[in-house]
């Protein structure tokens, strides 16, 4: 779906912020009462926002939500409609945790279902006291996310699902198939579409730097294989600048690149443009991605040049999550 205002297109800009401890992703997965000082950052990131026009959406996490000081630096923007609130479920941090903590273990769709359903509910819980409305907007921590657990969102009152991340795969789920685009998820595989309208899903933006991203993929799949693999296919032609997997995040993907991205996604009529980031990387040394005030500064200019070329060659609005939903879906109906 395309929308044309003049010789612009009309685009949905989003930013989703994955609102959550800090720590060392090279050593083992955080317990007890893990640090989340990266959210003092908060109100340094969220007037950068507010200066762009951009609405972010946070997905806070419980260890976050535990913090006592975390309510002064969300609640004042989220009254005054400046930005949206939603929850972020890390297994590991989330009570009851019953089991071991290990990575197969940090996939929420890896461990039995009636444990993720207490998690899930003392997430919900937590945030409904501490922000004194219920979350409606959900993020699975890493990722993870299959239709029973969409199924346990629907029951705790979720509207919108944010977990797929297109041409994206671990080790126990794949997103190869997923639509790069917002669509009503099938609670058996919740990489098809169906008829259900009882919760939607809003991927981030992925995919590859030329439109024609299925072919695309396919092409980078032949390529990762043998023989293949062994001269380093995708790399020669990732440094050939032929063929680019990329993601929309400041931390992943240079603004050249984003830029490039936003492009093609264009080309092929997307609506939504969907950015994403950790709310660790907003402090220097809280993630693999910002480690220097110089990191800091030039991940800060990355989202800003991604605005400017949107407020340039778009008709861009600036929402949150469920905005977004709501728009696209009255566009979709008109």
């Amino acid at each position: 779906m395309s929308i044309a205002k003049g010789d612009k297109k009309c685009i949905l800009f989003v930013l989703t912020v994955d609102t959550e401890e800090e720590w060392d992703w090279d050593k083992e997965f955080p317990t007890g009462t893990p640090a989340v000082q990266n959210i003092h950052r908060i109100p340094k990131f969220q007037s950068f926002c507010h200066e762009l026009g951009i609405k972010p959406t946070y997905f806070i996490d419980y260890a976050v939500i535990s913090d006592q000081s975390s309510r002064q630096y969300f609640q004042k923007p989220f009254e005054k409609g400046e930005c949206e609130l939603g929850s972020h479920l890390h297994t590991w941090v989330t009570p009851p945790i019953e089991e071991s903590i290990h990575e197969k273990n940090t996939h929420a769709i890896n461990l039995p279902s009636e444990l993720v359903k207490r998690k899930l509910r003392t997430l919900t819980q937590k945030f409904e006291a501490t922000f004194g409305v219920c979350p409606q907007v959900f993020r699975s921590g890493r990722w993870g996310v299959n239709g029973a657990l969409l199924q346990m969102l629907i029951e705790e009152g979720y509207h919108i699902d944010s977990s797929v991340y297109p041409f994206y795969a671990d080790s126990t789920f794949s997103y190869y198939e997923a639509p790069g685009i917002p669509y009503w998820p099938d609670l058996e595989i919740c990489t098809h579409e169906s008829s259900q309208k009882e919760i939607f899903e809003i991927p981030v933006t992925s995919g590859f730097n030329h439109p024609s991203f299925t072919r695309c993929h396919r092409i980078h799949q032949f390529l990762a294989k043998k023989p293949w693999n062994l001269i380093h296919g995708v790399g020669i032609l990732w440094n050939l600048q032929l063929l680019r997997k990329l993601q929309l995040s400041p931390e992943l993907t240079d603004i050249h690149d984003m830029i490039t991205l936003i492009h093609a996604c264009l080309k092929r009529g997307h609506q939504i443009i969907h950015m994403f980031l950790h709310s660790s990387s907003l402090l220097p040394g809280g993630s693999p991605y910002v480690r220097t005030e110089d990191d800091e500064r030039k991940f800060y200019q990355s989202i800003a040049d991604v605005v400017h070329y949107l407020k340039d060659q778009t008709d861009v609005s600036f929402c949150t999550l469920t905005e977004a939903k709501q728009h696209y879906l009255q566009e979709e109906n008109a």
